[in-house]
Parts: C-alpha cells; structure tokens; sequence
C-alpha cells in the first residue's frame, strides 16, 4: 500500500513538472521572438543613424567650404582696398 501511494505522489509530482515545464517552453519561445523583432528594429535604428551621419558630414563640408570661401573672398576684398 505506501509502495503504491508514493507511486502515485511521484506520478503527479512528474506531471507537475512536466506542466511547468511546457509553460517555460511557451515562455521562452515567446521571449525569444520579442528579442529577434527588438533586434531588427535595433538594427533598422543604427542604420538611420548611420545614414544621418553621412547627411550631417556632407552638411558639416558644405558649410565649412562656405566659411572658408567667405573668409577668403572677405580678405581678398580687404586687401584689393588698400
């Protein structure tokens, strides 16, 4: 009789486990889908910032040629007075 009864406490002591560990299964899958769509959208973040660096390069060039083309048209202007 004690020989069946702990039979049956280790039987649904193992379905327990084996319930708990199907939901950590569903759990995982779940968080690891979360983590690959946060990775994309990441990698999608790091190459606007990599294309706005560009932008702001080509903008920072811009504007110093300009400064640089002003500053001398101004002491070319300055020198051609006197």
């Amino acid at each position: 009789m004690e020989t069946t009864r702990i039979e049956r406490e280790n039987a649904i002591q193992l379905a327990a486990i084996t319930v708990e560990v199907a939901h950590l299964k569903v759990a995982f899958a779940r968080l690891d889908a979360i983590n690959t769509a946060q990775s994309q959208k990441l990698d999608q973040v790091l190459a606007q910032l990599a294309e706005a660096r560009g932008g702001w390069r080509t903008l920072m060039l811009i504007g110093g040629a300009a400064g640089t083309l002003g500053s001398a048209a101004t002491w070319l202007i300055s020198h051609l007075k006197s």
